[in-house]
């Protein structure tokens, strides 16, 4: 799944002088990005050392099955506790840190911090998270300690605009790709879909959904949102796609459609961008740093509510409501104007090759520097 393709002949013993704890084999955006960062600072040459967050490093090799060669490698460096380390995951876990120097880099989706992130935040040195809007909530909430936006960000190498599709050119693809749950406003797209267009027209909705919650039933309830005769919808579900497979993908689709409750970052929406494919996407929490006017459809909110979930994380705080009946109307404009959608495509691609995975470690970098 990784472009990168560095190699050690043998396990080198130096002391490594940074300590990264995160995870970096399962099927989450925190893995998937701290693989990235990870191996993007160890080609710069900086000696760094993957630790599993959650236990011991084989522990997540047993639960996975599999870990990337480099990762392993650069496990085998000693651990030293007289470097930096950076916690990255969720802001509970920032107790973890053991480093001479320790930061916690981490983000959320809402409009306000837990108050045990809160707490471990102000136990950092420094904190880092990826956008702007994420700092914004950080200081609302309390956090105290100095806090620098280090952005994430896409693989344009693999991400990148292909040929047009020889298949289904007769209707407007959407393409949305989300795990299962509330946040995601899979629920305001269903409705807004069957709303916007007749069983008849020439559109096509693509749902790739991932679920981790074993009691939820996705399929059931997309199709309790889906009565007969409605548009077409093609479901993937719980399919775990290649590299390829996901590039092709979102090469594939004429928009990206997800009215989000609210990301830390979206990285969904940024590798459609990067294939030329533009966003129909919630304009609050993290997307904003990328997506606008230009390069896409911006879909505005009607208020910020409560959450009212379960989870841990999310409670006492609001995500954003994004406006139905916007929705509605962006669905329409976009299945109407095809240039204009591919204009924006364009440009689109162009605003993804700004937050490639270098400028982030180049941000790393500067701290790192600064300490």
């Amino acid at each position: 799944m990784d472009s990168y393709s560095g190699f050690l002949a043998e396990p080198s013993t130096s002391v490594p002088t940074l300590v990264w704890h995160s995870t970096f084999a399962s099927l989450t955006g925190y893995s998937g990005s701290a693989r990235a960062l990870v191996l993007g600072l160890d080609a710069r040459g900086i000696a760094v050392r993957p630790l599993f967050l959650h236990g011991a490093d084989h522990d997540e090799q047993v639960l996975m099955g599999q870990l990337h060669p480099r990762i392993r490698q650069l496990q085998t460096l000693p651990l030293s506790l007289s470097v930096p380390q950076v916690v990255y995951g969720y802001g509970d876990r920032f107790s973890k840190n053991s480093g001479a120097y320790r930061i916690g880099f981490t983000m959320l989706e809402v409009d306000r911090l837990p108050a045990t992130w809160v707490e471990q935040a102000n136990q950092m040195d420094e904190v880092w998270t990826p956008t702007d809007w994420g700092a914004d909530v950080f200081r609302a909430s309390g956090v105290q300690r100095p806090i620098y936006v280090v952005p994430l960000g896409v693989d344009t190498t693999c991400f990148h605009p292909g040929q047009q599709r020889t298949h289904l050119t007769d209707r407007t693809l959407f393409l949305s790709v989300f795990e299962w749950g509330t946040r995601k406003g899979w629920d305001i797209l269903l409705r807004a879909y069957r709303a916007a267009f007749r069983p008849s027209d020439p559109v096509l909705l693509i749902l790739k959904v991932d679920c981790r919650v074993p009691a939820a039933n996705p399929v059931r309830e997309l199709a309790q949102f889906l009565p007969q005769p409605s548009p077409r919808v093609a479901l993937i579900y719980n399919q775990p796609l290649t590299l390829e497979q996901m590039v092709e993908l979102y090469q594939c689709a004429d928009c990206f459609v997800l009215p989000t409750r609210g990301e830390g970052w979206g990285m969904p929406i940024l590798e459609a961008m990067a294939c030329g494919t533009p966003a129909i996407t919630t304009n609050w929490s993290g997307p904003t740093t990328f997506v606008n006017e230009a390069n896409g459809y911006p879909l505005p909110i009607r208020s910020l509510r409560a959450t009212d979930s379960f989870s841990p994380y999310y409670q006492h705080a609001r995500w954003a409501e994004p406006d139905e009946t916007a929705l509605v109307d962006l669905l329409h404009h976009v299945a109407a104007n095809a240039e204009e959608r591919r204009q924006k495509g364009q440009i689109a691609a162009q605003e993804a090759q700004r937050w490639s995975w270098p400028r982030s470690i180049d941000s790393i970098c500067q701290r790192l520097a600064a300490i």
